[in-house]
């Protein structure tokens, strides 16, 4: 998992959240009220309104994020957040402690681990390098 995750405010505008989002250069974003996570803006969010001919920049995020927010605990199995993941069929999921967001699972990350799981302890060279450049590249951005 990824453990800097952005963030925005219920309240803020799509916008704000789509220009953080390209700047970030990721694509979803959790959404906090008073300090809490309690929803997902994601590409597929924004991109069913835009579908229907809605201008979104304007519109309060609040309205369009997924909700409510599926997560997982940060003591979680792998296989865990794989099922979550199937089951809800989403790729992303906050991980939170409490009503503390300390992260974000990705299929990214799945992907990652079953590779090096996949080859341990014989992880070739050229893929652990892709595999921890990815990794600390994911981590930069969120």
């Amino acid at each position: 998992m990824s453990t800097k995750v952005v963030t925005v405010k219920a309240t803020d505008k799509v916008g704000k959240a789509l220009q953080t989002m390209v700047r970030h250069k990721i694509g979803s974003i959790v959404v906090l009220e008073k300090g809490k996570p309690v929803g997902i803006l994601t590409e597929r969010d924004i991109s069913m309104r835009v579908a229907k001919s809605k201008n979104v920049r304007g519109i309060v995020i609040r309205k369009i994020m997924s909700k409510p927010l599926v997560t997982i605990a940060p003591s979680a199995e792998v296989w865990q957040a794989v099922e979550q993941m199937v089951r809800k069929d989403i790729v992303r999921l906050p991980v939170v402690e409490g009503d503390r967001l300390v992260g974000m699972a990705t299929e990214r990350d799945i992907f990652r681990w079953v590779i090096k799981v996949a080859y341990e302890p014989n992880l070739p060279e050229d893929l652990r390098k892709l595999v921890e450049s990815r990794a600390q590249a994911q981590a930069l951005a969120h």
